[in-house]
């Protein structure tokens, strides 16, 4: 496994940054409830797992209050 930077906490613009020279994906994960959903709409999404397989970073993102 290559020496990847841990972008777990970072929002999702600087982890794309810090890793611009992988394959990158990005899943969305959110809240089950619409009155949640629509209070964070507009909030950065932040990563919250990073996973590595296959070649490329798999990063997994969630919006928060």
């Amino acid at each position: 496994m290559p020496d990847i930077p841990n972008t777990i906490g970072c929002k999702v613009d600087k982890a794309i940054k810090l890793l611009e020279s992988y394959n990158i994906i990005i899943e969305e994960t959110s809240t089950v409830f619409d009155d949640k959903i629509q209070e964070r709409k507009d909030n950065i999404p932040v990563v919250v797992r990073q996973l590595f397989s296959d070649n490329s970073i798999i990063l997994t993102t969630a919006k928060f209050k």
